[in-house]
């Protein structure tokens, strides 16, 4: 898959998102650390860990339970970011705050892309200039919650947002985190798809993704 991205910083300022393509770019992991981002690393490595064992040893186990309304693909994705979740929780907040994540995970065989994320991220699949959302969160607590809406390995409990999508070839994708606003297309003529904020004061940042 290939990534175009663009970002913003207005008003509301948001961490710098990295974007990391790993297993043979079959993961794609999107971080955004609120708080030193030398951690970065270590959260790459606990969910490629398991990703990586999960694809090699079918009968891995975990101590959290899979989901009957998922797939496999998405539970092991889901299992990944819990995992993740819980070491942070345990070593580096236990007794104060040191880091915490917005994050997705991306991993795709085949056909098959699937997601588990934390915070504020939209998914929208873009077909003719048009954007069908496939998930959307954050966006409706604009008015009563600062950023960030939610982070990984902060609290006991964490809400994680997991699904799956069939892709094919030429299957276009946009990854975003907006505040204050929402992206516009620059051009309902262009052949470059390329957005725009609706205002001057939103800040934002988002992903371009083309399936190859």
């Amino acid at each position: 898959m290939k990534w175009i991205s663009r970002s913003s910083q207005q008003k509301s300022k948001m961490p710098l998102t990295h974007i990391y393509h790993l297993l043979d770019n079959q993961m794609t992991l999107v971080v955004r650390a609120w708080g030193s981002q030398e951690f970065n690393q270590k959260l790459i490595d606990e969910v490629s860990y398991y990703l990586s064992s999960a694809q090699a040893d079918l009968d891995v186990t975990s101590p959290f339970d899979f989901k009957e309304n998922l797939s496999s693909l998405t539970n092991k994705t889901r299992i990944s970011l819990l995992l993740a979740h819980d070491f942070f929780k345990k070593t580096q907040n236990e007794s104060e705050f040191t880091v915490g994540f917005e994050v997705v995970v991306f991993f795709r065989i085949k056909n098959e892309l699937s997601w588990a994320s934390v915070g504020r991220f939209s998914l929208k699949r873009i077909k003719n200039l048009y954007m069908q959302t496939i998930f959307e969160i954050g966006t409706d607590r604009d008015d009563e919650t600062l950023l960030p809406v939610e982070l990984l390995g902060v609290e006991g409990d964490v809400e994680i947002n997991s699904g799956s999508i069939e892709v094919k070839a030429n299957t276009q994708l946009l990854l975003a985190s907006v505040y204050g606003g929402h992206l516009v297309f620059e051009s309902k003529s262009s052949e470059i798809t390329h957005l725009l904020p609706i205002n001057n004061t939103m800040s934002y940042w988002y992903s371009l993704i083309n399936v190859d």
